[in-house]
């Protein structure tokens, strides 16, 4: 149980700073959508490509939150009807289920990743400011396997709740 807490603070920790890199990311969205209203508005000048930037952005920032939600148990967990079952059926079934959403996270992230070498070898860019589209890809795999690590190491927590008390009230604490 020690090295599965151990690995959740460091997945924890580099969550955390995948959200403050987010945070900055979306302050600098913030700021840009907002110099683009005042141009528009007051210089009759818009920012060029500050659509395209906020669009490529935003996606950036949505992948990114996830892995942060994921480790202060912000997603809906729906252990209505697990809490029924005795208490080892109750973490088998929430194991396996847990294991269930990493690997379709894992497929996902190599989605993902395939989705980088299809934009590198395409050379697709931005129509406006000629921004290769394949860095934001890879951040997005980045912020993917990030997110299937932290999923992983609540499915180690979820089959150690099966045997071990202390991991079942760790685990049994997050669901609402």
């Amino acid at each position: 149980m020690k090295a599965v807490n151990g690995f959740c603070s460091v997945i924890k920790k580099i969550c955390y700073a995948l959200c403050y890199v987010s945070m900055f990311i979306v302050a600098f969205m913030m700021i840009l959508m907002f110099a683009d209203a005042i141009g528009g508005l007051f210089f009759n000048h818009r920012i060029p490509g500050s659509y395209e930037l906020v669009q490529m952005i935003l996606s950036v920032v949505v992948f990114t939150s996830w892995a942060y939600t994921q480790t202060e148990h912000g997603h809906i967990h729906v252990v209505m009807f697990i809490r029924l079952f005795p208490m080892k059926l109750r973490f088998v079934i929430f194991a396996l289920t847990s294991l269930l959403s990493t690997i379709v996270m894992a497929l996902a992230s190599y989605g993902v990743y395939r989705m980088v070498h299809d934009k590198i070898s395409d050379g697709l860019k931005t129509s406006t400011l000629l921004i290769p589209y394949w860095p934001f890809y890879m951040i997005e795999f980045i912020a993917f396997v990030i997110f299937t690590v932290a999923l992983l190491a609540d499915t180690l927590k979820a089959f150690a709740a099966i045997v071990n008390k202390e991991a079942a009230e760790d685990v049994m604490s997050t669901w609402a």
